[in-house]
């Protein structure tokens, strides 16, 4: 599947007040097309290329400014509601070990079972945000592709090693809170197989359909709630799209999504890291400081 395509499916089956946060790919890609083609002698009007290269280069630093913003939200907001879930727990432990603090264990039961329907739910959003990293990384590259392939300009390698020094890609710090949101998980409700689990889930959705993500089996449903069953859907197809992308790459080349995705770290939750991103390789490849030249950085 083409990843336009793919990411189209994605943003349709996303939280809806996600959409308008990931990358204008459709957009990019209608711009790009209205940008003449060099003559065959390759020399463009004089003046034409910077004027269209400094245009182009702000709209992607829009877009950035866009990714940056949303993702550093979300990650505070995790940290704050993770903290405030873990503080819940220990209230409930401390009231279940004094008699008479609950009226009876349905009491108990019915508490911990909305502690355990928000930890689903802050999991699959942080789940979520690993992969709205990676996705827009990828749409990143593909634009960027089309714009070297329409001008003839090498853009792809400065701003490639801009966006890799943004906030939306920097997710080690989210990376933890995830794999500490799992232990809470696995150590105050290991019978429960609801949660979406960051390593192995990849592997088992991998043949995943769009109607299984659709129709989630009826007693998750009635156990999570309709709220948290939208977080589950929007995560499982994030996933999939990854699996996609990693698969729809017929080359393999430091520019390739196939190289991306297939150079993460085994125990990544989805998203390209600064640590196991392409952007050495990309150097290697084009090597010269004059290649950093007339790309800045969103303000």
């Amino acid at each position: 599947m083409k990843f336009g395509k793919e990411f189209r499916i994605h943003l349709e089956e996303t939280l809806p007040e996600w959409r308008d946060k990931y990358l204008s790919y459709k957009p990019l890609k209608k711009l790009l097309k209205n940008i003449p083609v060099p003559a065959a002698d390759n020399l463009p009007p004089e003046g034409s290329l910077p004027e269209l290269h400094e245009w182009f280069v702000g709209i992607l630093n829009e877009e950035l400014e866009k990714f940056n913003d949303f993702y550093v939200d979300k990650e505070e907001d995790f940290v704050i509601r993770f903290q405030a879930l873990k503080e819940r727990i220990e209230r409930v432990k401390l009231r279940g070990n004094n008699d008479g603090m609950f009226t009876s264990e349905t009491e108990f039961s019915e508490e911990m079972m909305e502690i355990r329907k928000d930890f689903v739910a802050i999991h699959g959003e942080m789940i979520l945000l690993k992969h709205y990293s990676s996705l827009n990384f990828a749409g990143l590259i593909k634009i960027l592709k089309k714009y070297d392939k329409r001008t003839g300009e090498l853009l792809s390698l400065p701003f490639t090693q801009l966006a890799v020094h943004q906030p939306f890609f920097t997710t080690e710090p989210l990376t933890r809170l995830v794999r500490e949101c799992e232990a809470n998980l696995e150590d105050l409700f290991p019978s429960e197989a609801e949660v979406v689990e960051s390593t192995s889930v990849e592997q088992n959705q991998a043949g995943t359909t769009h109607a299984d993500i659709s129709n989630p089996p009826p007693k998750t449903t009635l156990s999570l709630g309709d709220e948290t069953i939208d977080i589950y859907r929007s995560t499982l197809a994030a996933i999939r799209a990854i699996q996609g992308l990693k698969k729809a790459s017929s080359t393999y080349n430091p520019m390739s999504l196939s190289y991306i995705f297939g150079n993460q770290d085994t125990e990544s939750t989805g998203a390209v890291t600064a640590e196991n991103s392409p952007s050495d390789s990309f150097t290697a490849l084009h090597k010269g400081d004059d290649a950093n030249e007339d790309v800045h950085s969103p303000k």
